[in-house]
Order: structure tokens, then sequence, then C-alpha cells
């Protein structure tokens, strides 16, 4: 798997409350993962320091599962913004676990987030403002150096 378009990478450790009756990560932790890995990606992004201001709130998230994962193992969350609307934007991100004895990484799952931006006032839907546009196709469009 080619991950050089995933600007964003978040390492997490796997928690042992994250494990289900089979020993492997439930289908909920990864919920959790995406969350740590879009708070992540939006403090780089917009550069926040203190209190987290979200502008953009999950309206859709679907996960596939390709592999299990399990406790004592290290995932990394690779993420992309892949498309930008009016009113909402698209976060495409890949589960892999990082494999310490063979320096080989293993996919385990896949995710897309859609966001929608919204007034924190009212908790309307918005257009996505011009400076958070400016920003967001920056980062889409950077190429690594």
């Amino acid at each position: 798997m080619d991950l050089t378009d995933y600007k964003h990478y978040k390492q997490i450790e796997i928690r042992y409350d994250d494990l289900d009756t089979f020993n492997h990560i439930n289908n909920k932790a990864y919920f959790s993962y995406l969350e740590e890995a879009r708070i992540d990606l939006y403090n780089q992004l917009f550069n926040i320091k203190g209190q987290l201001k979200i502008t953009a709130i999950v309206a859709h998230i679907e996960i596939d599962y390709h592999k299990p994962a399990f406790y004592g193992q290290t995932i990394g969350v690779y993420t992309k913004i892949s498309k930008i609307g009016t009113k909402s934007f698209e976060l495409s991100s890949v589960f892999i676990v990082k494999k310490e004895h063979d320096k080989s990484d293993e996919w385990i799952a896949s995710a897309k987030v859609i966001l929608v931006s919204i007034d924190p006032t009212s908790g309307n839907s918005v257009q996505i403002s011009d400076d958070e546009r400016l920003i967001m196709n920056r980062y889409l469009n950077a190429k690594e150096s």
C-alpha cells in the first residue's frame, strides 16, 4: 500500500480497554483512534493552542476491517484530506500495525470520515471558511520534500 498521499501520521498504543472477548481490538476502539488522529490533524493544520475550537462535526463514518490487531501492538493511523466540498470535507485513513521484529507494516483497516462545517453558536451547517479552505487545500496539495 502506497502511503505517500497520507500526510498525517498518528501513532497509537493499543490499550487493554480496547480489546474484545476475542482479545483483539474491538470495533468501537477504531472510532476513538480516528478521533485522536483527527484532533491531532486539526492541531497541526490550524496551529491550535489551548482550547480546541472545532468548527466541523462528524456526519458519517465508515470503517472496513481487514485483519485483527492485538494488545501490545502499535498502530499507525495515516490520514489525508481526500475531498473538500462547499460545507463538508472528507478524511481518509488507513490503520497499519507496526511490526517491530521484521520492520514491516500490516494494513488492518481503512476508514472515511465526512465532516460538516458548522456555526458553533447555532449548530447549523455553514460554508467552509475561506481561511480553512486555503489551509486544507495547501495541505491537500502539499508535496513531500
